[in-house]
């Protein structure tokens, strides 16, 4: 496959991007730890917990995420003349081909990373999936169709980033209220 000179400095300056999206997944699952403390293990922050959060962004999600993007691009790639309709069409294409699949294998290796075994991570997964894809749905199609279609390749992963940090906080404050 022939890759342009432009797209090969785009995918150097996107190396370090695992690192920083483990990172931003980490300190994430840690303010949410903070705010709404487990008290199976009497309100500690679950290490382990951070540890398979940022093992999978930065060996899975970072890279998947962001060759997608470049697969997206050039699949259906932006055109003046129907920038509108092929925005919408990149929108759909991440929110029903990508978020499904990539929400499964989310919710099944966090859980094994955790180490809570198959058996817990098809449960999770049947006791999960449809609220957690349906929430996707409703709040990240607006965030998405930003990030696709007017962030450059180079920053989407960063600003979805950026958008599930701040997301992670909001659901732990939910969870917390709900709590109460």
């Amino acid at each position: 496959m022939f890759v342009s000179h432009e797209n090969n400095r785009r995918v150097a300056i996107d190396s370090k991007s695992p690192k920083l999206h483990s990172s931003v997944s980490a300190i994430g699952n840690i303010i949410s730890q903070l705010i709404v403390p487990n008290q199976q293990n009497g309100g500690k922050i679950a290490w382990r917990s951070v540890a398979a959060y940022a093992s999978f962004s930065f060996v899975v999600s970072g890279p998947l995420i962001h060759y997608f993007y470049i697969w997206m691009d050039k699949l259906i790639p932006k055109k003046k003349e129907s920038a509108t309709f092929d925005g919408i069409k990149r929108v759909v294409f991440d929110r029903f081909i990508f978020a499904p699949p990539f929400i499964l294998l989310f919710l099944y290796a966090v859980t094994m990373l955790e180490g809570s075994g198959h058996e817990a991570a098809i449960a999770k997964i049947k006791e999960t999936f449809w609220p957690i894809l349906k929430m996707n749905w409703q709040i990240w199609t607006v965030f998405q169709f930003i990030n696709v279609n007017y962030v450059p390749l180079k920053y989407r992963v960063l600003f979805g980033n950026a958008v599930a940090l701040v997301w992670s906080v909001i659901v732990a404050v939910k969870r917390r209220q709900l709590a109460q």
